[in-house]
């Protein structure tokens, strides 16, 4: 549900009932992805002496940072699949927009 979506033709009780049912699991998801696999993108550590933050794995250019989350994100949507009521499929499988689960050199050799 989009705050643009035209919700006229439902009743109060099926809106508030379409609300309930809404998480963000599968943005959560993504996000801790993003935190795991994406050194570029980690939280800085913390240095011996604990006084202050080290960025020396830090990338400090976003251009690099924002190439690298559209890889992972194809990567997640296409090549990554996970068990939901014992059916292992990707979340573009999922969406009807794929029918099997490729593997990344399909992905990045345009297979």
């Amino acid at each position: 549900m989009d705050c643009t979506t035209n919700l006229s033709s439902l009743e109060p009780k099926e809106i508030a009932r379409l609300v309930l049912n809404v998480n963000d699991n599968a943005a959560n998801a993504f996000i801790q992805l993003i935190r795991r696999r994406l050194s570029i993108l980690e939280r800085p550590l913390t240095t011996a002496r604990g006084d202050g933050k080290s960025y020396i794995y830090a990338n400090f250019n976003p251009e690099y940072a924002q190439m690298a989350i559209t890889i992972l994100r194809t990567y997640y949507n296409f090549c990554l699949p996970y068990e939901s009521r014992n059916i292992k499929k990707t979340p573009a499988q999922r969406l009807g927009i794929a029918k099997k689960v490729f593997e990344l050199k399909d992905i990045l050799y345009l297979r």
